[in-house]
């Protein structure tokens, strides 16, 4: 199927003008734009939805310390402190 297609447009390629040449090659390129970008969303999305999934099987004891660490960055804010990413502490 694909060979017919390319067979086509290399049959098209010799056979026309400059103006043919143009089109022809304006759609192979749309074309392969047109590809890359199907097969980049579906990478792009299946990442996302793996990643979805890995934050959704995370056990109640990560989700917990990810909580805790959130209320102690919150606590050093609320006081008007620093926090000091580095050392994972509260500076003045």
């Amino acid at each position: 199927m694909i060979m017919t297609y390319i067979r086509a447009g290399l049959a098209l390629l010799e056979a026309g003008g400059i103006v043919a040449k143009l089109i022809a090659a304006g759609a192979l390129v749309a074309a392969l734009a047109i590809a890359y970008g199907v097969w980049h969303h579906k990478v792009y999305h299946a990442g996302y939805a793996r990643a979805l999934s890995d934050i959704a099987a995370e056990d109640a004891g990560a989700i917990k310390r990810a909580t805790d660490m959130r209320k102690t960055w919150r606590s050093c804010r609320d006081r008007n402190g620093v926090w000091d990413q580095a050392t994972g502490r509260c500076g003045s």
